[in-house]
């Protein structure tokens, strides 16, 4: 590996190493690469005819885009430290070898993320593996001999590598915005350093998100995209006017190390629905036995029958992540981890079993008239926070008051 140049990206605070190499020498470590993150894509389908034609292109010595890699977190402070000096010295900088061998380090670690050219990877190594006879030993040996460029981003955070990925991904088979999320906080679902015994698990894994410290990935996700967006729609519903505000949001994000809202989210959602399933942990969901009239009340089937399970929801999680947003944006509080410490404050200003009582009929009431049920509970859910945790409002921190104040809202929007 030849290390021809390097760049300071002052956007995103890190470094731009490019670097050239031959396909065998890149091969040596991009499998490591490929197995490494069980989120990332599969090899476009919809693409085949432009692949085939790289493919041939290849066996015939084009030249392709540099493949663009970060280096992980795994080095830690030692690592961000050199990087940190690079940025400040810049040209007087001194020690560019150390980081050269870190890169190296990486690529032997299998410490790299791939954040543009998965696809020309995945296409060079179905040459690499053909066993059908579809090109000769000769022209193989010639590939592998043959020299590409890489770029390697050095120091970034994690919002600084999304935001690179979605400038990055820009061609005609681009990742979703949530798809790269996943891609990035990976390392939360083995991340030991989650704090009040917050667990993450997969559907995939054989735990299951159970218990009011356990949370479901893909809704965790969810919630950092409506933080991100100020909607807790999902992907889906949001199309182009969507990607112009996640745009946005990293337009005027600050990159630094210690920016890691997903973190903060998530710990300010799980203080806050812990603090209600104290308020009342023997809660349980039983219909009055005098409703007898489905208009006045009677729930079949409630939306949840505990306060654990009610609040590990994808509609909740993502009502609040949408409303943090909004309330920072609105100068309310100047963070997230100041939503969060607001857990201890929230009271019953009433029975807490009538008013989460209240709470399930009211997510009942709104199913039976919504035409999408799940997106019509994120928007009450987003209300309900709104109420609760808005100084402005008149059921602050009251969680008697906050879920009618909710409904209120809810009815004179839809």
């Amino acid at each position: 590996m030849e290390f021809v140049s390097k760049l300071i990206d002052k956007k995103i605070m890190g470094l731009n190493i490019a670097a050239v190499l031959t396909i065998d020498e890149y091969f040596g470590f991009a499998p490591l690469i490929l197995d490494k993150n069980a989120f990332q894509r599969k090899k476009v389908k919809s693409g085949g005819k432009t692949y085939d034609l790289l493919r041939d292109d290849l066996i015939q010595g084009c030249v392709i885009p540099p493949i663009i890699l970060a280096v992980s977190s795994a080095y830690g402070g030692e690592l961000d430290e050199l990087v940190k000096q690079a940025i400040a010295d810049g040209d007087a900088f001194g020690e560019w070898a150390a980081i050269y061998a870190y890169i190296v380090r990486a690529a032997k670690d299998g410490e790299l993320l791939i954040l543009d050219g998965l696809q020309r990877t995945l296409t060079i190594n179905g040459i690499l593996n053909r066993g059908d006879g579809s090109f000769t030993a000769e022209q193989i040996a010639s590939l592998r001999a043959s020299k590409i460029r890489i770029e390697v981003y050095v120091g970034l955070s994690k919002p600084g590598i999304l935001y690179r990925m979605l400038t990055l991904n820009t061609g005609q088979t681009p990742m979703s915005f949530r798809h790269q999320l996943e891609i990035l906080y990976n390392d939360y679902i083995d991340n030991a350093d989650l704090p009040n015994g917050i667990e993450v698990v997969r559907e995939a894994d054989e735990a299951r998100a159970r218990g009011v410290t356990k949370y479901k990935y893909a809704d965790v996700i969810d919630m950092f995209y409506a933080y991100s967006t100020g909607s807790p729609m999902p992907y889906t519903k949001q199309g182009l006017v969507g990607e112009l505000k996640e745009l946005n949001f990293l337009e005027k994000f600050k990159f630094t190390p210690e920016n890691d809202d997903m973190k903060q989210l998530l710990v300010a959602f799980n203080a806050i629905s812990k603090e209600i399933e104290a308020l009342d942990s023997d809660w349980s969901y039983q219909a009055a036995e005098d409703q007898e009239d489905a208009d006045n009340g009677v729930v079949e089937r409630p939306f949840a029958t505990n306060t654990t399970s009610l609040f590990s929801r994808a509609q909740f999680m993502t009502g609040f992540g949408a409303e943090c947003q909004r309330l920072i944006e609105q100068k309310q509080y100047p963070n997230i981890t100041t939503i969060g410490e607001l857990a201890s404050q929230l009271k019953f200003s009433g029975e807490p079993h009538i008013a989460l009582d209240q709470l399930i009929e009211i997510l009942d009431r709104i199913s039976k008239k919504a035409k999408r049920i799940g997106d019509a509970q994120r928007a009450y859910a987003q209300f309900a926070f709104r109420a609760l945790l808005n100084p402005n409002s008149d059921s602050y921190l009251d969680l008697s008051k906050s879920w009618l104040a909710a409904e209120e809202t809810y009815q004179m929007m839809f």
